[in-house]
């Protein structure tokens, strides 16, 4: 009879002596989970993707990437608890494990948009203004679009309202460059600028995103059936956004004809309607409600976290 095969970590693919916390995996992943878990560590992402490989020689590299694998492999954080003494019921103390997560993706997706493009040239000063205003707006897009599967975590710690937005948001399926040239229109917003120079920088940078989306999305659709078009100047100005004549060339995209002849199809109104529901005001109470834990209500913790990232 053959030896019984060496049990490997589900976490980091390193030897195992069996399992820990309802799962098996190796003595470093089972420590870093507990730590991690007692510590109500918040990590952020070191790559701003929340996908960072985690195997036996990188494991070390990213903690929030380790622990979000530590969760998605079933490590159990209630069995973390209860060696220390009775504490909360399961439910409750899963719901806030969960939001413990949450609150790690909403880190990183600040990360993440400080990398934008077009957002990348302001200095710090301006960034942190125009996020004050649209965080909860980026931290929609991304989570509902994250790297990995996070839906039950939202469907754990989301209320009726956010849940309906997650679904709408992720119902459009956008592809990398449409999750850029929206992230750029959330992002580039004048009204928010701390100087005229400004304002006119952001509204260019808005204008082009918004004629490269079209254009994306015309030659996206040129293989699709035809659908019933609109002027590409109609929907812009009906959602309040500014629209005028200008040539672009954006995240590889080179728009060449007048924007009052782009047509605009279909797609380009869901998008732009997708945008909307994701900048209703009622939005932010409902993360801010989500995420207690790490923002205030007066917003003194997401100043500080707008800070220091």
């Amino acid at each position: 009879m053959s030896a019984s095969p060496a049990l490997v970590c589900r976490v980091c693919s390193d030897r195992s002596s069996g399992k820990h916390y309802g799962t098996v995996c190796c003595d470093g992943c089972s420590c870093f989970f507990k730590r991690s878990i007692r510590k109500r560590a918040v990590y952020s992402c070191i790559s701003g993707q929340g996908g960072c490989s985690v195997d036996k020689a990188r494991r070390n590299w990213c903690p929030f990437c380790r622990l979000q694998k530590c969760f998605l492999v079933g490590m159990n954080a209630a069995a973390v608890q209860q060696e220390r003494g009775p504490r909360k019921g399961r439910k409750m103390v899963a719901d806030g494990l969960s939001v413990q997560i949450l609150s790690q993706v909403l880190m990183a997706c600040i990360r993440q948009v400080r990398h934008n493009e077009h957002f990348a040239i302001f200095g710090r000063a301006q960034q942190n203004e125009i996020l004050r205003h649209v965080w909860y707006e980026c931290f929609l897009l991304r989570v509902a679009n994250w790297s990995i599967d996070i839906s039950s975590l939202v469907e754990r710690c989301c209320d009726g309202h956010l849940r309906s937005v997650m679904e709408d948001i992720k119902a459009l399926r956008v592809d990398l460059i449409e999750l850029s040239l929206l992230e750029t229109l959330i992002l580039c917003r004048k009204e928010f600028a701390l100087s005229a120079r400004e304002a006119t920088q952001l509204e260019q940078f808005a204008e082009r995103a918004l004629v490269a989306l079209g254009h994306y999305c015309w030659q996206q659709q040129q293989q699709q059936p035809p659908n019933e078009l609109a002027p590409a100047k109609q929907l812009p100005i009906a959602l309040g956004i500014p629209f005028r004549d200008v040539r672009c060339t954006s995240v590889g995209t080179t728009c060449t004809e007048p924007t009052a002849a782009l047509p605009a199809p279909a797609r380009l109104g869901k998008l732009l309607l997708g945008l909307r529901t994701v900048a209703l005001r009622f939005n932010e109470f409902a993360v801010r409600a989500m995420l207690r834990e790490v923002i205030s209500d007066d917003g003194l913790a997401l100043e500080t976290i707008l800070t220091k990232l």
